[in-house]
């Protein structure tokens, strides 16, 4: 009987200590809102920069355009429904210079850019996160974390065999993110 008392008494002491106030805080309500799962972060330590363009094709100064060897004269264009500009080096048709298709992407963040491109490689780009993707030792794709509600992007191609096309990008791509204020 003593035994079955004192069983008794040590469930009851800890049922009511299970019934105390203090301990663990309360979760939430079962019918509470759940957040949605939050993107992967940057790795960004650069400021962030303003995604706001009047001028598409004003990313690149006349003096940077010539510096990168673009000789045509800047195109304003869409890609995919995307605002951009192209910038051309060389004459079409010709096995030298190169083509680029600059944007600053609103739809689309660094991290979303990898994710949807296997085989992407981590590159820096004035000192900014950054990511290319190489079709082919001639055509690329670099994007640059900019900010968290985007990036900068440029893509095209090296019509010229010895020249890398990953290369001439990441340099347009330098020269644009130079220019963006900061946020």
């Amino acid at each position: 009987m003593r035994k079955g008392l004192t069983v008794g008494a040590v469930f009851a002491s800890v049922v009511l200590a299970g019934c105390s106030g203090g301990g663990a805080t309360p979760g939430p309500p079962s019918d509470a809102p759940t957040e949605a799962p939050a993107p992967p972060s940057s790795s960004r330590t650069a400021p962030a920069k303003s995604l706001q363009v009047a001028d598409a094709c004003g990313v690149l100064t006349p003096e940077q355009q010539q510096a990168l060897g673009a000789n045509q004269p800047p195109e304003a264009r869409e890609s995919n429904g995307m605002p951009g500009c192209s910038f051309v080096s060389g004459d079409s048709g010709t096995q030298s210079g190169w083509n680029a298709f600059v944007a600053v992407n609103t739809k689309q963040t660094l991290q979303q850019f990898v994710q949807s491109k296997p085989g992407t490689q981590p590159i820096t780009v004035a000192g900014y996160p950054a990511a290319k993707a190489e079709v082919s030792g001639r055509n690329c794709s670099v994007v640059v974390d900019v900010s968290d509600q985007g990036s900068v992007m440029a893509y095209g191609l090296s019509r010229d065999q010895g020249v890398n096309g990953c290369d001439v990008m990441q340099k347009v791509a330098e020269a644009v993110v130079q220019n963006l204020p900061n946020a």
